[in-house]
């Protein structure tokens, strides 16, 4: 969930840019986009991985094997946190993927102004504030379409009633 917001949140400011153009990714654009990623937080993903991994492995494992010893799980998560550790860490392998996405939407001028302004204290704090504000607006804009819902299939179903697609159906007992 947690990866989910800060992928948001990252998304959101990039939302606010425009088109790259064909500009190249250099060396110094991936530095500078490596700079924000970080600044972001986006660049510490590793434990929302690793909680992610050893969440959905040990549920499998779990299925799997119900009497397995508990050391089972300690192993578990020990070897994921490496193995993530090594890929993101020191391999950088999912940052590698992840800068021509960056590169496609913002130029390295438009990256280098945003990290002047995530420096600043207002980005600072739209950093801290934009997961929850997200996460928040997510779980109004769900409990509005609930409450949509019987709405809209009323009036889908009067319409493809008006439009011979389906016939009213009768109670019984009328």
């Amino acid at each position: 969930m947690r990866f989910t917001l800060q992928v948001a949140a990252c998304a959101f400011a990039i939302a606010f840019t425009l088109a790259s153009g064909a500009e190249e990714l250099t060396a110094e654009k991936k530095a500078a986009l490596k700079e924000l990623m970080e600044i972001t937080g986006a660049a510490r993903m590793s434990q929302m991985f690793n909680n992610a991994f050893v969440e959905q492995m040990s549920a499998a494992l779990v299925r799997a094997r119900p009497d397995i010893d508990p050391r089972a799980f300690e192993i578990l998560r020990e070897e994921i946190q490496a193995v993530v550790r090594e890929e993101l860490e020191e391999k950088q392998s999912l940052q590698e993927r992840i800068y021509p996405i960056y590169h496609k939407y913002l130029t390295l001028e438009e990256t280098r102004a945003l990290i002047r302004f995530y420096k600043t204290p207002l980005g600072r704090k739209t950093i801290e504030v934009m997961p929850k504000m997200t996460r928040e607006a997510m779980e109004v804009g769900q409990r509005w379409g609930r409450e949509l819902a019987p709405r809209i299939q009323q009036r889908v179903m009067a319409r493809f009633e008006r439009e011979g697609l389906v016939q009213r159906q009768r109670d019984p007992g009328q």
